[in-house]
């Protein structure tokens, strides 16, 4: 028998869901039209291939998450009585995987550039019999794969802060990069313009290092979510004050002698212990259902706290 109930997320916060999930179809068509631009306007620039990589590997988030959200639906069963609500750390951690790796193979690819002093050769376009510098035509790519960016990642972190949602908090990460990195690409192509033959690389250097670094602190993000660690704010990184909080009212209640509460994180809600050493025995039963569910209505992103009433606190919470 299943006795792990369902978590239904409040009305509210579903309606900001919906929101999000459309905002991230938006967003994945969106970067599938700027990675074909940047691809007919790339040319033979470190910078411009670098961006490109970078736009294709973009790609994977929206859609890691709208998948994650599809799946996470599913009610608990005989295989998984916890639910699916991990499966959102499982994308996020795919994807912070493959956006290490990426900034990896950009810094050794730049590097090996600067190091080999190889100039970038930028040549010209036809159109309609008209002599264009192809530089211009990267630049218009660019600016054209700054601007989706920098306006959906800003809607991105105000959503996904009210959602809890980690993978589009980072995806709106991953947006500001994408305009960073326009912006680098520009300067890259208008140095090599000027005859700086190393500026195209440098650009391609600077974006490796800004990925990397997303790379590695999503990795890191991602996996402490996968061992169970404290929970932690989406916005600031900091661990959250909840369990604390939790403490405080378990031990309000008069049966209750101490209290102890530790939270994972599964996905978007939060689930965990409450250990109890209760001062009398009376009523315990509807005692403790009383004290879950006010433990359970104090944050709308608590999918479920089991209370254990024990007689060694220290013992029982580690």
């Amino acid at each position: 028998m299943n006795i792990r109930r369902t978590y239904r997320i409040p009305e509210n916060r579903q309606v900001v869901l919906n929101k999000l999930i459309r905002l991230q179809w938006v967003n994945f068509f969106f970067r599938l039209s700027i990675v074909a631009a940047i691809y007919f306007a790339m040319g033979n620039s470190q910078a411009m291939k670098a961006a490109w990589l970078e736009d294709i590997l973009t790609l994977g988030p929206p859609l890691a998450f709208l998948i994650a959200m599809h799946i996470q639906k599913r009610p608990p069963d005989k295989s998984y009585p916890y639910g699916y609500h991990r499966v959102n750390v499982i994308a996020f951690l795919f994807t912070a995987c493959a956006l290490f790796a990426l900034g990896l193979f950009l810094l050794i690819d730049s590097t090996t550039s600067l190091l080999e002093a190889k100039p970038t050769s930028i040549g010209a376009q036809t159109f309609y019999g008209h002599t264009l510098w192809a530089g211009w035509v990267m630049i218009a790519a660019l600016v054209y794969s700054a601007i989706p960016p920098f306006i959906l990642g800003r809607m991105q972190e105000k959503l996904a802060r009210h959602a809890h949602e980690k993978t589009v908090m980072a995806d709106a990460k991953i947006s500001k990069a994408d305009w960073m990195t326009a912006v680098a690409s520009v300067i890259g192509i208008l140095g090599v313009g000027m005859g700086l033959w190393w500026a195209d690389a440098a650009a391609a250097l600077i974006i490796g290092l800004d990925v990397t670094r997303d790379g590695y602190t999503n990795i890191r993000e991602a996996v402490g979510d996968l061992m169970d660690r404290r929970p932690h704010s989406s916005e600031t990184g900091k661990p959250e004050e909840l369990p604390a909080l939790l403490e405080q009212q378990l031990m309000a209640l008069e049966w209750v002698e101490r209290a102890s509460v530790r939270l994972r994180e599964e996905g978007n809600v939060l689930s965990g212990e409450a250990f109890v050493e209760p001062a009398c025995d009376k009523d315990l039963t509807t005692n403790i259902v009383q004290a879950q569910h006010l433990v359970e209505n104090t944050d709308w992103r608590i999918s479920e706290v089991v209370i254990m009433p024990v007689t060694d606190l220290t013992r029982a919470s580690g």
